[in-house]
């Protein structure tokens, strides 16, 4: 048996790639902890019923899945760390004064379409802010996101948001016609909503313009005026401005934020804006997140939330920073010398044994010494 065999999707991380992979997420656990957010450490599988009815965009098929042998009950790898923080805010710190910050940090696991050549673990810090429906939590998690970011020295940011409350407001103004246009604003399809939606009332226009409705604080504006014949409309896109201009009163550049009212993910999950963190230099999203006030219920508990979570294989695609294998301080060969090696870590040193002198020349080609005791 070859022992490069492994699983189909799964991944090794080599050395040089580990240490630049922990100097990102060690830099933005940092980051969090200067919010007061408190670390909590989640299992990596959590009974199936559980996550299938409280995972955003929850797929069977995309789920790795496994028996209890004690149970016989279904158990699955971890597809999102959200519902599990969930849990254990809603069972475990009922005593806690709101609003209450937790992070966490780890692997989440999908079964991935292996034609795309996608990772099955994601590697993941993220925070979860419950009991604060104002504006201002929302407006900590996106100062968080760019500190992170600007801790890193990644520069290029965009934040795309939208709002699912202003979606489905808009869904029910398209009526029996709802379906269909829901499918054709996700795609963006605007020749066909126009001749899906053919009248000329103030709601009509605004669905036929909405798919192309993607901007900043002019596109906002826009929006304003022509959502003033619906409270609910103006009510959520006002919300958007208000938080735009937060954003840039604390040092966003207006450029960097965009709206994107056809966003129409998880209407059933998010209950307010959502927001994902793009880069130009890779195809994912560094980093993503948003409101979800009815989430907690589901656990006995309802109060709401937001949160954001930063994928750090991502970020890895853009951070330019070099970063080398730690050097270390002492190498030492030879069997007679392994009690010195114990000596050397007694006084703190880092130190690499090699009890056959002969590897000497050859560990040097792969590692970084600075001192040679042989």
């Amino acid at each position: 048996m070859t022992g490069k065999m492994m699983p189909n999707a799964a991944g090794n991380i080599a050395p040089g790639r580990s240490v630049k992979m922990n100097k990102i997420e060690h830099s933005i656990k940092d980051t969090i902890l200067t919010y007061g957010y408190m670390e909590i450490f989640l299992p990596v599988y959590e009974y199936y019923y559980i996550l299938k009815e409280t995972t955003f965009n929850f797929k069977d098929e995309n789920t790795i899945r496994f028996i209890d042998r004690n149970t016989g009950k279904s158990l699955v790898l971890r597809p999102d760390f959200t519902p599990q923080a969930a849990r254990y805010f809603a069972n475990y710190m009922a005593d806690f004064t709101l609003p209450a910050r937790v992070c966490y940090n780890g692997r989440v696991f999908r079964n991935v379409n292996l034609n795309k050549g996608v990772k099955s673990e994601l590697l993941q810090v993220g925070v979860e802010l419950y009991g604060d429906t104002k504006i201002d939590a929302d407006t900590e998690l996106l100062m968080l996101a760019k500190r992170a970011f600007a801790n890193l020295y990644i520069e290029g940011c965009k934040y795309v948001f939208g709002h699912s409350a202003f979606t489905r407001r808009a869904l029910e103004l398209a009526g029996e016609k709802s379906t269909e246009y829901h499918k054709l604003l996700d795609a963006k399809n605007v020749a066909s909503i126009k001749k899906l939606i053919t009248g000329d009332s103030e709601p009509e226009k605004f669905l036929t313009y909405l798919p192309k409705a993607f901007g900043g604080l002019e596109t906002i504006k826009q929006l304003i005026e022509m959502t003033a014949f619906d409270k609910e409309l103006s009510e959520h896109i006002s919300y958007i401005k208000d938080l735009f201009e937060n954003l840039v009163e604390l040092g966003f550049d207006s450029e960097d934020l965009v709206f994107d009212a056809s966003e129409s993910r998880g209407l059933d999950y998010y209950t307010g804006i959502t927001f994902d963190v793009l880069h130009a230099e890779v195809g994912e999203n560094l980093a993503g997140g948003g409101r979800y006030d009815n989430l907690t219920k589901n656990f006995g508990r309802d109060v709401p939330a937001c949160g954001i979570v930063f994928n750090i294989e991502e970020i890895y695609s853009v951070d330019k920073s070099d970063i080398k294998l730690k050097e270390i301080e002492w190498l030492v060969v030879g069997r007679e010398n392994f009690a010195k090696c114990e000596h050397l870590r007694d006084e703190g040193y880092s130190v690499f044994f090699a009890g056959d002198k002969s590897e000497k020349s050859e560990l040097q080609k792969s590692y970084s010494f600075r001192n040679i005791l042989s």
